[in-house]
């Protein structure tokens, strides 16, 4: 009886053995096949990636170019809350008298004026040169005509408010009076 409890306890182990070889060799099957379906998968992960790259990529230069319109508009919006103070300064200017006792306060606008004429330097903001010109509505706004003998029809005889450019881009146009046919 114990022989035949060894007999069987070989055999079972035998069996055991044996099962525990065709697990482990389907196993080593399986992995064997996902490394030649991995190997076949490796260019289309490097074309996801490379497009991934190329998203990002785009991706960066896109937000660059947004910031730098975004900070572009908002020097446009910081100038033109500006020009109103230089048309204060010019209208001043233009009708303070040169008395000896104003002397002082002309002065003062004047070197007023002239820091505002660094800082446009500065932003390369210019004035549009209107008066004596040819009628231009890309750079003037004509608010009023008027009979002028001396002046050519549609030339700028008047200008009421100043126009200016930033980096030779209309920031805004001068309103001017034009000479009449």
């Amino acid at each position: 009886m114990t022989n035949e409890f060894q007999e069987n306890a070989d055999a079972a182990v035998r069996d055991q053995s044996l099962q525990s070889d065709d697990s482990f060799n389907k196993e080593i099957s399986e992995q064997r096949q996902a490394g030649e379906q991995k190997t076949d998968m490796t260019p289309a992960w490097k074309d996801k990636y490379i497009h991934l790259l190329a998203d990002l990529d785009n991706t960066k230069k896109r937000l660059v170019r947004n910031s730098a319109q975004e900070v572009e508009g908002q020097k446009e919006k910081l100038l033109n809350d500006v020009l109103p103070f230089a048309d204060g300064l010019d209208l001043a200017l233009l009708h303070i008298s040169n008395g000896n006792d104003n002397r002082n306060v002309i002065e003062g606008i004047e070197l007023l004026k002239s820091v505002l004429d660094k800082f446009f330097i500065k932003y390369d903001v210019k004035a549009i040169a209107a008066r004596g010109e040819l009628f231009d509505p890309n750079l003037h706004d004509a608010i009023g005509m008027v009979q002028h003998p001396a002046a050519a029809p549609n030339t700028v005889v008047r200008v009421e408010r100043k126009g200016y450019l930033y980096h030779g881009k209309l920031l805004r146009p001068a309103q001017v009076l034009v000479a009449a046919d």
